[in-house]
Order: C-alpha cells, then structure tokens, then sequence
C-alpha cells in the first residue's frame, strides 16, 4: 500500500516553527514551593555525604544499631519528637505543623543485605559478618542507604517549612524490610497506638529509570509472598525394588509438575500468578530409595482472597497425588508479606504534583506489578498509602540489578526524590486539612 506524503519538508518545518514550544510546568511557582526547593537545594551536599556514609557502614536487619543512631540523632537536631524501641531498632521521628491538619507518614527502610559488593566506588562496603555459619560481605544492594537518607531529607525540608505545614508527619526509619517483616514488627510494637496516620508513603529505588524519573502503579504494586514446604515420607527400599516402598521423589516430581497446571489451566489468564519450587532435596545414593523428599515453594499472588483460593488448590493437588501414590506427607503452608495496594486517590494526587515538580508529565512512568514483595504493604492495613519508584540509574552506566554486589545508583536521585516527597507530603495535607 502505498502512502502520499502529508506534506513537503519545508512546510513541516514552517508548521513545527509557528507552533508554540512545548514548555515544561512551571516549578517553583509559590513562594512555599520556592522555599522547599531553596531547602533541598541546600541540603543536597549534605544528604549525598550521609548516604555515602550509610552505604560505607552497611547492618543487617534487626542489627540497625549504627544506622539508627544516625537517624535519631538526625531528627533530634531537627527538633523532632524522636520515639525508638520498636522492632529493636526502629525509629520514629514526629514533626507537628503549625497548621491544624491530619497526619501523614513517610517509611523509610534501614536494613542491607549479605552481598559483598564489587561496585568501584571510593565509599564501597568493607564490611562482613557472619551469616549461617559463614563470613560474607555486608552491602546496601536495594538503596535503602538512599531510602533512608530520603527519609532524612524530607524531614529536614518539612522542619524548615513547619509554620506552613498543616497537621503532622511522622518519619519511619523502619529495620528488617529484607528478612523479618520488620513493618509488622513496627506497628505490633505499638509504632501507630497512639499517632495513626491517614495516609503513609515511600519509595523505592528503581533500576530501569534514570533520575528524575519516577515509576507508579496504581492498585496493586507487588505480589503476596506466600511459600510452603511439603515433606513425602517412604520407608525407603533398594532402588532395584522400588515396589517394595513408596518412591518420594516420583511422588515430588508429580507434585511439582502439577502445580505448574494449576496457573495454566486453573488460574484466569488476568489473575497473576507464580508457583516456584525453588528447592527439591532427596537421597544420598543413585541405587537407594530414600524415606524421604522435601520441596520448598515459593507462592506469588495479587489480594487476599487469591491467596487463600490458591493455598486451597495446593493442598488439594498435593493430598490428591501423595494419597494416589501411598505416601504420608507433611504439608505446612505459610501467608507471608501481603501485595503493596496503592491507593489510586493517592497516586493521582501525587502525581498532579509530581509531573510539575519534575518538570513534564513524561518523567512519570506507569509500570505493571511486580511479583517481587514489599512490608511496606503492612502500613496499607492501617490507612491508604502509596509506595513510588523512584529512578536512580546513573546516565553514564548500564543499569544494574538491585541486590547485585555491582548494583549502583545515581545520588542526583536525592534531591530529586526529597523535594518531590516534601511537595507530595504538604499538599496531601493541605488537601485533606482543607477536606474537613
């Protein structure tokens, strides 16, 4: 098929020349907006230099001791009310507006992995500790170094701008993102018993944006993270008479099989789900048939009903081929972190801001969820919160995976990430301050 040209060159040019040029939205346009642009802009050699500190001096989770002395001292020269205690090493600091208002809360995560990094920075992790049994390296591979300091950041743009700030917002400095459900942990500690937020937020550092970028989705953002282990028993035989016992690792590889059937042919195509077994361990010997299999799975979803319908159809597919082959089992199943639920209220509200602190709507970039898991979905069971992605590729690297010893992230993605909260955070309150 062949097309006709719409028009000649020099016409297109002349038609490209008279439009008006695209303009980005005004930022700052208020002179509050300017104030927290003139604080953040003030601040950023400071962050950067607490981020490289915090990236140097990296704990595990539940071992925050450093990191959260860091913190509460940070708040405490802000003049922030600072509580501590909670999940051993969590804080909270709580700065009160001088506006009546709701309250509002910010997450931020303090725990590093046992990776030993290979990044060449000059502020690399040197150090290590003892993990099962064995020294590894210590290394913040998920940003929270980034997401703490953020953290820090927007703390100390709100305090500078407190007469302005309607209501109250209290800073979460949490431990344990990575291992321990340390949100839960948090709030089971009586975090919120006697200060409950209305809406909490936070980021997450993404490895696809660049900065200045930022990633939303709204509704579900991240998967339940659900799991099982199941134990088939044998009595065990000589592999040369396997009808003498049951076989556990025939019965397994069934199991794991079938599984597989119950996303492609009992899951709808538009319900996301994953079944992993990621660990399958049986016998000692290629002629012996052991007493004994053992699977371990890990189970991803989207909502609290589906994973209660899928705990269901596991159970069933695994008593169903374990009885059909004469096996005893052991099947103990597990409802671990919940999905992350961004509430689409506030997603649009914030990114009514964002698109103009960013300075174009193209700087916000809609994703689907992930099938990663996230606690931070435990504070959307007190009240309605937002978890945004916030880019931290560096523009003269390849982007590298989180949770890899060579990941490394953009400190420009500081500032931008602390104005644009700081912005999101006060007009959430004026709005909600204005809504009663």
């Amino acid at each position: 098929m062949t097309r006709r040209p719409i028009a000649a060159p020099l016409v297109v040019l002349a038609v490209l020349l008279a439009a008006p040029p695209l303009r980005p939205a005004a930022y700052p346009s208020t002179p509050l907006e300017k104030r927290i642009k003139a604080a953040t802009d003030r601040l950023a050699p400071e962050l950067i230099a607490i981020r490289q500190d915090l990236h140097a001096h990296p704990e595990l989770g539940l071992q925050e001791t450093r990191t959260s002395a860091v913190v509460a001292d940070y708040f405490r020269r802000l003049g922030l009310e600072v509580r501590t205690g909670y999940a051993k090493t969590g804080v909270i600091g709580i700065l009160k507006g001088g506006k009546p208002g709701p309250v509002a809360a910010l997450r931020g995560d303090m725990d590093a992995l046992p990776i030993t990094e290979e990044a060449d920075l000059p502020f690399a992790s040197k150090a290590t500790a003892v993990v099962d049994g064995r020294e590894t390296g210590l290394m913040h591979a998920c940003g929270h170094d980034i997401h703490t300091t953020v953290l820090l950041g927007v703390a100390a743009v709100l305090s500078a701008v407190r007469a302005d700030l309607p209501g109250t917002v209290v800073f979460v400095a949490q431990p344990a993102e990575e291992c321990c459900g340390g949100a839960g942990m948090m709030i089971a500690d009586g975090a919120f018993k006697d200060i409950v937020p209305q809406a909490f937020y936070a980021y997450h550092v993404d490895d696809t944006q660049k900065a200045g970028r930022l990633g939303y989705a709204s509704g579900f953002m991240s998967a339940n993270v659900d799991g099982f282990t199941l134990e088939i028993k044998s009595e065990g035989c000589h592999g040369a008479f396997p009808w003498l016992c049951v076989d556990p690792i025939v019965a397994g590889a069934q199991v794991v099989t079938a599984l597989q059937g119950i996303v492609s042919r009992e899951t709808h195509v538009e319900d996301n789900t994953v079944i992993t077994v990621g660990s399958f361990h049986a016998g000692s010997a290629p002629n012996i048939v052991p007493r004994s299999a053992r699977l371990e799975a890990t189970v991803r979803s989207y909502g609290e009903a589906r994973r209660t319908v899928l705990r269901d159809k596991i159970t069933r597919v695994v008593t169903g081929i374990c009885q059909a082959a004469g096996a005893k089992f052991d099947l103990a199943y597990e409802f671990g972190t919940p999905s992350v639920y961004n509430d689409p209220a506030l997603v649009r509200e914030a990114l009514a801001v964002a698109g103009r602190v960013l300075g174009s709507r193209e700087a916000l970039v809609e994703q689907k969820p992930e099938m990663g898991g996230e606690d931070f979905s435990a504070y959307g069971k007190i009240a309605p919160a937002v978890m945004f992605n916030l880019g931290v590729v560096p523009p003269d690297r390849e982007a590298t995976a989180v949770h890899s010893p060579t990941f490394v992230a953009d400190e420009a993605a500081i500032p931008i990430g602390v104005g644009l909260m700081a912005n999101i955070i006060l007009d959430h309150q004026a709005r909600a301050a204005k809504a009663k």
